[in-house]
């Protein structure tokens, strides 16, 4: 089982403050239906986190998107202390082979520097972690679908746009 991770915040540096956090697992060459493995949401309070950055671009940047991905990341409601989250998410990850984003900079480095932050044991190794982005510029006939900035949704998006780069690429094996 792999997992991936999207997360949502309000910044691009390793620590931007964080506004959503979603992982979802899966069997990266056997399409399925999400709801049968597990996934992970959790909307984050800023209030947890008052040493992590916001940067103003990145806030004025959130301003032109969707009214309902404004509400679901910057809404008050159910929002959990990014300690919590990481714990929880943490217990998803130790059980996954490979630690896959969109990216090989951003989700990870902003994790990792959380995790350190609160001092919590890092859940993933450095050598598991994937760029599922570099995989899909592999097929440039590939069909794109636009980020929800939902991060639940976008994980699942990726996970789709991967297993259909792996069939284009006629990938049977993963090491």
């Amino acid at each position: 089982m792999d997992i991936m991770i999207d997360i949502e915040t309000c910044g691009t540096g390793p620590d931007a403050c964080v506004l959503t956090i979603a992982a979802q697992c899966f069997d990266p060459l056997a399409r399925h239906d999400f709801q049968d493995y597990r996934s992970f949401y959790a909307r984050i309070d800023p209030e947890s986190q008052p040493n992590r950055n916001v940067q103003d671009d990145t806030l004025a940047w959130w301003a032109t998107q969707p009214l309902e991905a404004r509400e679901e990341a910057f809404g008050t409601d159910n929002r959990v202390a990014l300690s919590r989250a990481l714990e929880q998410l943490g217990k998803l990850i130790w059980q996954s082979q490979r630690f896959w984003a969109n990216g090989p900079t951003f989700d990870a480095n902003i994790l990792e520097h959380a995790y350190k932050e609160h001092n919590l044991a890092l859940p993933w190794k450095f050598y598991v972690v994937r760029d599922a982005r570099t995989v899909y510029s592999l097929c440039p006939d590939l069909k794109k679908y636009p980020a929800s900035h939902h991060a639940l949704e976008d994980c699942r998006r990726q996970i789709i746009l991967l297993w259909d780069s792996f069939e284009m690429l006629n990938i049977q094996k993963i090491l």
